[in-house]
Order: structure tokens, then sequence, then C-alpha cells
């Protein structure tokens, strides 16, 4: 990486905040400081782009019957990137993590590199959010998105989900496309790594097995896989418990095997966030749509294995020594019953696996991500 200019992180918000996007941008800039990569990180505050936002989706309503969508509008993007106008005579370099900021045209002394978890055409179509807005507006987007992505330098992606469709749904040109997973979201500077390593006891009639779920949206992550899996439990006399991190309560099956934790930010409550984590046999990700899936990067850090299915850009969290099992997509139940059933016998085999876990720590940090990066730029 040959750096002569500045480079600044932008994202869809203040990219200095722990509460934007999951952390990932405020855990990306401090890696990526301490290396050299990122000078700066900007914050942008849509809050001020609400009465814009109220005309917007008012007029939306009048075309199309449809008000959504503003924070994909060219109205919302170069409004939102004005805010860093002085910055439009200096030359710099922008590392973006939202594909729309910048949009082009942006000044010509900027350099711009993407770096995505998935396109906007991914969002749309897996996320089902096409129904909200208007075909037309639709292909108005991803004709944009199309612009900044031949424009940019180079487009980097968190996983080969969003490589596939950058050159089906977008043509670009795979030579500037490049792949670098990120990294977990957790502060793990201060945390003493020798304690990491915590077994859950082995299941028996009186220790349940314990699986994991993390997320805000229990549907669209597979909560409701995970029901029908600990009635496949049940149905075999098997102790089993789902432990529930981020939902709201009432969003949540009524099901003697859920057991709610409730929200832990991971921020102010790391400490805490751990010790529930290290008492799981996995975490699970068994989303009908998801881009990345930082979840599985969060218990792989803390030498918890993962069982996940092969949606989206799921594959791209785990290393390709596995440390888990990604199953094929949509697995039934009796599938990945029959292979924990397995994993735990004899629970050696398991207490082996998470002990080499441990030793990949590394791989899921984000200096090993920035190092990448590094390689990349």
């Amino acid at each position: 990486m040959t750096k002569l200019k500045k480079r600044y992180l932008i994202c869809n918000g203040d990219a200095n905040s722990y509460t934007t996007h999951g952390g990932l941008p405020y855990n990306f800039f401090k890696s990526a400081k301490q290396y050299g990569l990122i000078d700066k990180a900007i914050s942008l505050d849509y809050q001020k782009l609400k009465y814009w936002k109220s005309i917007w989706n008012f007029t939306q309503l009048l075309k199309y019957g449809k008000p959504r969508g503003f924070q994909w509008s060219a109205v919302y993007t170069n409004k939102l990137i004005k805010q860093i106008k002085y910055l439009d005579d200096e030359e710099i370099s922008i590392l973006s993590i939202y594909p729309l900021l910048p949009s082009y045209p942006w000044p010509q002394k900027w350099d711009v590199v993407y770096y995505i978890d998935a396109t906007i055409y991914q969002i749309l179509d897996e996320y089902k959010l096409s129904k909200l807005i208007s075909n037309s507006y639709k292909k108005e987007i991803i004709n944009r998105e199309k612009l900044n992505y031949v424009r940019a330098n180079k487009i980097i992606c968190r996983s080969d989900w969003a490589i596939k469709s950058l050159i089906k749904d977008y043509q670009i040109d795979k030579t500037k496309i490049f792949l670098v997973p990120g990294g977990a979201n957790l502060d793990m500077k201060e945390i003493d790594r020798s304690k990491l390593l915590t077994i859950p006891p082995k299941p028996s009639d009186y220790n349940p097995i314990i699986l994991g779920f993390i997320g805000l949206d229990w549907e669209r992550k597979g909560g409701d896989f995970l029901i029908n899996l600990a009635d496949t439990f049940n149905e075999n006399n098997i102790p089993f418990e789902i432990r529930v991190i981020g939902p709201k309560q009432d969003t949540l099956p009524n099901h003697p095997c859920l057991k709610y934790v409730g929200f832990i930010d991971k921020f102010l409550n790391l400490d805490l966030f751990i010790e529930e984590l290290k008492s799981w046999h996995f975490g699970t990700l068994f989303s009908k749509a998801e881009a990345f899936g930082i979840s599985n990067r969060e218990c792989l850090i803390l030498g918890v294995p993962v069982i996940c299915h092969d949606i989206g850009g799921i594959s791209s969290t785990l290393p390709k020594s596995n440390f888990g099992k990604i199953f094929d997509a949509n697995p039934s139940p009796l599938i990945v019953y029959s292979w924990l059933m397995d994993i735990f016998n004899p629970y050696e085999k398991y207490i082996s696996l998470r002990k080499k876990l441990l030793k990949q720590y590394e791989n899921f940090t984000w200096d090993r991500t920035i190092t990448n990066l590094i390689k990349v730029l």
C-alpha cells in the first residue's frame, strides 16, 4: 500500500459512534487508525435531513403510492455528502462502507474505494425490500450504484456473495473487486484470552445442549428454525436450550426451551456478553437473508463454534477450517440434530474443537482485516 493522500472513513451515519451499524465503522476505524490506514472517521448526521425526507416521501406517495426508500435517493446522498463540502478541494482518499456515499460525480481530487457486505440489489431482493418501492425507483438506485462502482478505484467485499452480485448484476470488472471479510465488533484489547477457554458442561439429563442466538430480528435470523430444532430434541427426550440475545421479548414465541437473555450492550457490558457466549455449545445463524453475519465472528473470536447454513454472505464468516458447521441452505432440523449428536459423542471431540478454535483468535480480529486491506490497497 502506497498511501500519499489522507484517507477518510465514511458510512451512512457517524463513523465515530459505537452505536452506528452495530459498531462496525467504530471498530474498523479504531484498528485502521492504529495501522495508519485511515486518518479520520467522518460524522454524517442524517437526522438533519428530516425535512427533506418528509417532502421526498410525500412526493413518492403521490407518484407511486409507495413513500419509502429515502436513504437510497439522490436527494439523500447528495445532501448528506454536502456536510463534508469543506473537503471538495482536498486531494484525499475516501473509504466508504455505504455503496451510495459518495455518489458519482464526486470531486475530481477524490479517490474512492467501497468496502461493502452486500450490494443494494441484494439488499432489496433478499431482504424483501423491493416491494416497498416502485420498479422505476429501484432501477434508478441500481444504476446510480453501478456508476459508483465503475468510477471507484476498487470495490472490496466482506463476502463472496457480494462479489457474485457485482459481477452478475452490475457487470463490474472483476479485476477491481477484492474479498476481505470483516472482524468481530468486540474490543478485545483488555481481555485476558487465557480465560476464554471455558467449556460448557457435557450434555446430559441434567445439563442441556445450549445453542445461542444473537440479533434483533428473530424471524429473519432464523429463530423459527431453532424452535423446530428444539422440538426435534424434545421428541428424543434430550435436554435442549436456546439462549436469546437481542430481540424484543414480545417478538419471541412461547417455548419451554427458549431462555430470553435480553439486550446486552457489547460496548458497555463486554464482560457480561463474553460470559454469556462462553456458556453456549454453539452460536447459530440460520437466517432467511444475511449480508455477512457478524455474530458468527463474535462467537468465533471468543472460542465458541457456530452452526449456520449457506445463505447470503454467511459462508464468508467462517474460515476454510470451518470450526463449526455450514449446512447447505435450509437444512431439515433432523440433519442438524444428527450432526450435533455426533459432535458430542465422544465429548472430547467437541472439547478439541473449542481448543483449536481459540488458537485461531487473530483471524477474527479487525487487526487481521486491516492488515489484509493494506495488502489490497
